[in-house]
C-alpha cells in the first residue's frame, strides 16, 4: 500500500503506526498550503530573506540558496524550513504579486484566460446579464457594448455564405425592426427603413461600382444662403434663392432652372460657342500679338477634339492660336486649360486645332483667338455672346476681353483679369468639333 496520495502527496497513516497524529497532521498542513492556493510570486530565484509563516512561492528556473534544485517547485514556508511541492497540471493558483489567477499546464504556470481559450470554445451560447437562444447564440443586456483596438485598428465581421444571403446590421423598436444596413439578399450594400417590421422600402443603394443610387430620391433641406467656402461638388437647396445649387470649379451654381435645352450633335459635328441671337456672322480684324477672350457656358456635356476658326482676309505668314481658360469663383477667367499648335493664317477658310478636353455643362469657359498679324476672321453677331459686367455705365454692351502680348511668349497660366481689357468687340467665331 502506497504511503501517500497520488495528487497531493498527503501522507497516509499506515497500520500499526505509532504516533498518527503525527502522519495526519503532517496531511493537514499540507491541505492548508495547497488547497486555494495563493502564491507570493512566480518564477523567483532566489528565496526571500525573511518570509512570512505560511507563504509560498513559485521557483524560478535558477534557483540558489535553499531552493537550488528545486526549479519549478512551490516553496512555502512552514516551521522556519522550506516544504516543497511539485505542481500539477490543473491546478489554480491566485498570484498575488501581479494580481491575477494562473494556471498550471504543462508544468508551468500561466496566466489563466490566455492558457484556456477552449473553456470558451465551442460553447452552444454566451448570455451576458441576459439569455441566449438557439438564434441569438450572444446575447448581451447592457447600456453600451463596447469593441476596442488592441494597439492599433479594431473591425468588426459580419460575414456570410453566398450573395443570396444576409449580412446586416439591425436596429429594432420594441424588437421591431426599424432599419437596416449592410448587404441584404445580395452584395450592393444598402440602407433599408420601414415603419412596422415587416415591409421595408431602400432608401439607398450603393453596388460594386461605386455609384450610389437613392431609390425613392433626396430631399434637400433648406438653407438660408450657400454655405461659406463649399468644397466643389457640394450640393444644397438655397431657400432665399428657390435653387438647388452645386459647388463647380470653385464657384455655387444653380442646377437645372428654365432654359432652353441643348443639342449635342453627334461625333464629326460641331457646336457654336453662343447663346444663340443673330444669324449671320460678321468679321473681325486682328491686331499684331492680340488676344481676345469671351465666355462660353455649355448646357451640356462636350467631349471635343477640334476647335475652328474661320479666315476671311488672309495675311501673308500670319499665323492664330486657339486658348480655353476656366473660370474662378466669380466667373472671370482664371486658369489656363488649353492652348493649339500655330494655325495658318497666310490663306482663307476654316483652321481647325486639335484638342482633347471635355467641357462641362453649367461651368464657364473662356475661349480666345490669338493673333499674330492683321488676318480678319468670322465673328459672332453682337447679341450671340454673353454680356461682361464691371466698369462704368456705357452705351455698348461689352463682349470680349482684349490683351497684347508678343505672339511668340505662351498664354499666360493664369489670366488675371483686369477690368482695364474689358471692349464691346464681338467675340470671335470659334466652332467646337464634338469627339
Amino acid at each position: 500500500m502506497p504511503d501517500q496520495t497520488p495528487r497531493l502527496e498527503l501522507p497516509l497513516m499506515m497500520a500499526s503506526q505509532a504516533q498518527k497524529h503525527v502522519t495526519h497532521n503532517e496531511a493537514i498542513d499540507r491541505l492548508d498550503g495547497l488547497v486555494h492556493l495563493a502564491v507570493q510570486a512566480f518564477n523567483v530565484n532566489d528565496p526571500p530573506l525573511a518570509p512570512e509563516e505560511g507563504a509560498t512561492w513559485g521557483v524560478g528556473p535558477v534557483p540558489t540558496g535553499g531552493w537550488v534544485g528545486r526549479a519549478g517547485l512551490l516553496a512555502r514556508w512552514r516551521n522556519n524550513g522550506w516544504d516543497f511541492a511539485t505542481p500539477r497540471d490543473g491546478w489554480i493558483a491566485w498570484d498575488l504579486g501581479a494580481g491575477r489567477a494562473r494556471v498550471c499546464l504543462g508544468g508551468l504556470f500561466t496566466d489563466l484566460p490566455a492558457s484556456l481559450p477552449a473553456f470558451l470554445q465551442g460553447q452552444a451560447g454566451v448570455g451576458v446579464n441576459t439569455t441566449a437562444d438557439a438564434t441569438n447564440r450572444l446575447a448581451v443586456s447592457s447600456a453600451a457594448t463596447l469593441l476596442t483596438h488592441e494597439g492599433q485598428g479594431h473591425q468588426l465581421k459580419v460575414n456570410k455564405a453566398a450573395p443570396i444571403d444576409t449580412a446586416s446590421l439591425l436596429f429594432q423598436t420594441g424588437f421591431s425592426g426599424r432599419a437596416e444596413m449592410g448587404l441584404a439578399g445580395n452584395d450592393s450594400f444598402s440602407v433599408k427603413v420601414s415603419g412596422n417590421g415587416s415591409s421595408f422600402v431602400t432608401a439607398l443603394e450603393a453596388p460594386a461600382s461605386g455609384r450610389v443610387t437613392l431609390p425613392v430620391g433626396l430631399a434637400l433641406g433648406p438653407v438660408a444662403g450657400d454655405p461659406p467656402a463649399p468644397a466643389d461638388g457640394w450640393l444644397w437647396y438655397n431657400q432665399a434663392a428657390g435653387q438647388v445649387r452645386v459647388r463647380s470649379g470653385g464657384a455655387s451654381v444653380a442646377v437645372g432652372g428654365a432654359q432652353v435645352s441643348m443639342l449635342v450633335p453627334p461625333s464629326g459635328e460641331h457646336v457654336l460657342t453662343t447663346i444663340g441671337g443673330g444669324t449671320t456672322t460678321g468679321t473681325v480684324v486682328g491686331g499684331a500679338g492680340r488676344m481676345d477672350l469671351f465666355p462660353f457656358a455649355p448646357r451640356a456635356d462636350l467631349t471635343i477634339d477640334q476647335m475652328v476658326v474661320n479666315v476671311t482676309t488672309a495675311v501673308a505668314s500670319a499665323l492664330g492660336k486657339l486658348v480655353v481658360y476656366q473660370s474662378d469663383a466669380s466667373g472671370r477667367p482664371d486658369a489656363k486649360l488649353a492652348e493649339t499648335g500655330d494655325l495658318d493664317f497666310g490663306t482663307t477658310g476654316l483652321k481647325a486645332a486639335s484638342v482633347s478636353m471635355t467641357l462641362w455643362g453649367g461651368a464657364t469657359y473662356w475661349i480666345g483667338l490669338r493673333h499674330s498679324s492683321t488676318a480678319t476672321v468670322s465673328a459672332w453677331a453682337a447679341a450671340a455672346t454673353p454680356d461682361i459686367n464691371g466698369g462704368s455705365p456705357v452705351t455698348t454692351a461689352r463682349k470680349v476681353l482684349r490683351r497684347v502680348l508678343a505672339y511668340g511668349t505662351p498664354s499666360p497660366a493664369n489670366w488675371g483679369f483686369l477690368s482695364s481689357e474689358i471692349t464691346s468687340a464681338t467675340a470671335t467665331a470659334v466652332w467646337l468639333r464634338m469627339a
